[in-house]
């Protein structure tokens, strides 16, 4: 189990938290000195008030929405100070493993709300910039850049733009930019410092210049500025092929760098890759074919990029690299292209088992949600029942779930008195589904639970999620879940999270609450989250408006260890 003692930051993390808190410091290029009373408020915000002579609690108001589109409130981070917004992003481990916490943060970081007290436009666009890029969403960084009015400017915004378009490939926009800040990047944060010096090296090298070069490198290393960039520098300058350390993140300029002095080790360069360098690799058509496969694999198991994402990358010609990608991209096209419903079946089967083995088993599901679909509920093929089922539940398709379960023999032989031999899965199917309020099926759970067919883990782990849901739970199911002692494994966050994040809820501090769940949920998922860090994160999200949210995420706390005969 995951105690309340924070583990040791990784040299990586120090770097982003003094960068994104150099930011939220720094006054903006055109402010004279100003009072920084705000980097001591206290992390809660001012309490509830009643507006005068009408005795409106303001938790109990409809926030005012963005006029963005996004459906999140224009306030979105009340209850937070430039500073803590750092801190937040600085404790968190980006992109989110959780599906639903992921598809939240990025709603959230790429929404146009109001600022966090204390910063202005440009600072706030500069912090929520270096989060997207630690998130790996390299198009939203470009996109944010071009709508902030300062973007043409301000030096810390121009400084993220001309590093935004050199990792893109877009090397003469980017080599323009960074020559027009030489003058003034010494008002940067060091960091930045560091990455107009490597652009101006990598420009360098782009000419032919490779005196230039070696002259950026030197004085990279003069200001105490070295990094894996220096060396590719140093390297490539020198007229040799840079070799890629172990125990690195290569960013997208580094990439960029090690890139001009011929093709990197593949294994090496993806083992490195931070996310933003595997959306990077995964998304660019210059790039070779086997290495976007490698790179697009590894963005999705972090979240980078989404599932489907992967489909054209399996079917490029040239895909694979190694065995086992070759295999899975063999397979996938097998699975989407045969027609007998049995091979067909056999096809999907065999994909999703390869893809469990490269722990691509939830995204696999995803991918084989169309060929699923193909194929009709018949007893020729009832072997494949559970398998469908669940493709439509991780795949959110969950409309031809009931056929399925009907069809098949039970997997269980042990348990006669189920009325359905797979209805378990339709009670996983009615707890993620926000209209079901009180699920038909949890007899057939407690059926199998008396059976021996659950795992006691999983039953306290059910019972938490119902409840944190306010679904009803059986009688029945709190007595099987009491005859074993609570598990104790799993994330919890560090002392004091749970606290703030129900507070944060009960507010109604959208952004808060969600960073907050986030650490709450931890660096594995929901499926690595103790039960009492989950259930916590259920109530906050319902009581915060993300009824639909709490649902997705309950389905991936329970959706791992759920009991199958078949993918186990």
């Amino acid at each position: 189990m995951t105690t309340g003692r924070p583990s040791a930051p990784r040299p990586i993390d120090v770097v982003l938290a003094a960068f994104a808190l150099s930011i939220a410091l720094a006054p903006p290029a055109h402010a004279q000195r100003r009072d920084r009373s705000f980097l001591q408020e206290d992390l809660a915000p001012p309490a509830a008030y009643e507006e005068q002579g009408r005795g409106i609690i303001r938790e109990e108001l409809d926030p005012v929405l963005s006029a963005d589109g996004s459906g999140l409130p224009h306030e979105l981070w009340s209850g937070l100070s430039a500073q803590q917004f750092a801190e937040s992003i600085a404790a968190l481990e980006l992109p989110p493993r959780s599906p639903t916490l992921n598809a939240l943060w990025r709603r959230l970081i790429g929404s146009e709300t109001v600022p966090v007290a204390g910063t202005d436009d440009a600072r706030f666009t500069a912090l929520r910039v270096e989060a997207l890029d630690q998130s790996g969403l390299i198009d939203e960084v470009a996109a944010v850049l071009a709508r902030d009015l300062a973007g043409d400017s301000d030096p810390l915004l121009l400084a993220l733009k001309a590093r935004s378009e050199v990792g893109l490939g877009n090397m003469e926009r980017g080599c323009e930019i960074a020559r027009g800040l030489l003058s003034r990047q010494s008002a940067l944060p060091k960091p930045m410092q560091a990455d107009i010096l490597l652009i101006t090296g990598t420009c360098a090298l782009q000419r032919g210049d490779t005196a230039a070069a070696a002259i950026q490198a030197g004085l990279l290393r003069e200001l105490d500025l070295g990094g894996a960039g220096v060396d590719f520098l140093d390297a490539v300058s020198s007229g040799l092929k840079p070799e890629i350390p172990s125990g690195v993140k290569l960013s997208l300029l580094d990439y960029r760098i090690a890139a001009l002095g011929g093709p990197p080790d593949r294994a090496k360069l993806i083992a490195g890759a931070s996310p933003a360098l595997l959306a990077g690799l995964a998304g660019d058509p210059r790039v070779a074919p086997d290495v976007r496969l490698a790179a697009g694999e590894a963005a999705v198991v972090l979240n980078v990029i989404p599932a489907e994402d992967l489909a054209p990358l399996y079917r490029t010609e040239g895909a694979g690299g190694d065995a086992g990608t070759i295999e899975r991209a063999k397979l996938f096209v097998a699975a989407e292209r045969e027609q007998t419903p049995q091979k067909k079946a056999r096809s999907i089967r065999a994909f999703l088992d390869e893809a469990r083995r490269a722990h691509l088993y939830r995204p696999a599901l995803t991918l084989m949600a169309e060929p699923t679909r193909a194929l009709a509920p018949v007893p020729e093929i009832s072997w494949f029942a559970e398998t469908a089922i669940e493709v439509g539940i991780a795949s959110g398709r969950t409309d031809g779930v009931r056929p399925w379960a009907s069809l098949a023999d039970s997997p269980y032989t042990a348990s006669q008195s189920a009325p359905d031999p797979l209805a378990h899965w339709l009670a996983l199917a009615e707890i993620a589904d926000p209209s079901q309020n009180a699920p038909q099926s949890l007899a057939a759970v407690e059926s199998l639970a008396r059976h021996g067919h659950f795992d006691p883990a999983i039953l306290h782990r059910l019972v938490t999620v119902l409840d944190a849901l306010d679904i009803a739970v059986t009688p029945g199911l709190w007595d099987l879940a009491s005859q074993s002692p609570q598990p104790a494994a799993g994330h919890l966050p560090d002392t004091g999270v749970l606290s703030q994040l129900a507070e944060a809820s009960q507010k109604r501090q959208f952004g808060r609450t969600v960073l907050l769940a986030m650490r709450t949920i931890g660096p594995e998922g929901a499926d690595g989250a103790h039960m009492i860090a989950l259930g916590d994160a259920l109530r906050a999200l319902k009581r915060a408006g993300l009824a639909a949210e709490a649902r997705q995420l309950a389905l991936e706390g329970l959706f791992e260890a759920w009991p199958r005969a078949i993918s186990q």
